[in-house]
């Protein structure tokens, strides 16, 4: 009998970029809190420790544990100026959960994500860089009751596509590189 899995992601907010407020850079003391929807702090969302001297660049590097709610949409991180008790929003991002849990996203792969903030006026006013890595949580009954699947089922063909090289020097240039999922079918 198979029970119902949960899923949790492990959030590491790591930083800021250009953060203002009214258009001028904030000086210091910047926090992050991150939370499902609009669902408060208490109900499973997290915050980081102040930034004392990062200015407008801050850097937090604060890793979070939360569990995704079944019906979440979003996952709303604020950027703050000041103390706890007293502080401004700089911006908010809402970040949809399919950017990190999806159909063709693998468990425990990690996400580096960037996403532009904004005040309640539609102003931008910086970026917040963030990882994402969900993790699926498993009951024991599920872990004991279930077997392994045989490595020869869950084997998956790896393609490897150049992106672009310069003919002289031979050493890559960037680009980009749209993937295509391939499947195959064992009889």
């Amino acid at each position: 009998m198979a029970t119902t899995s949960s899923r949790s992601i492990e959030i590491t907010v790591i930083s800021g970029e250009d953060l203002r407020i009214d258009r001028k850079s904030v000086k210091r003391k910047t926090f992050v809190t991150v939370k499902f929807d609009r669902q408060s702090i208490g109900g499973g969302g997290g915050r980081t420790e102040i930034d004392e001297r990062g200015g407008c660049y801050p850097f937090w590097n604060e890793k979070m544990l939360m569990e995704i709610p079944v019906d979440a949409m979003f996952l709303t991180i604020e950027v703050h100026c000041g103390s706890i008790s007293r502080n401004r929003i700089v911006g908010t991002a809402n970040v949809p959960v399919s950017d990190f849990l999806g159909r063709y996203r693998p468990e425990n792969y990690l996400h580096l994500l960037s996403y532009r903030l904004r005040d309640r006026c539609g102003e931008r006013n910086g970026i917040v860089n963030i990882s994402v890595r969900v993790r699926a949580l498993e009951s024991e009954s599920e872990s004991e009751s279930e077997p392994e699947p045989e490595p020869a089922l869950t084997s998956k063909a790896m393609v490897e596509v150049p992106v672009a090289e310069t003919a002289s020097s031979r050493r890559i240039c960037g680009g980009v590189v749209i993937g295509v999922p391939l499947w195959s079918s064992y009889s």
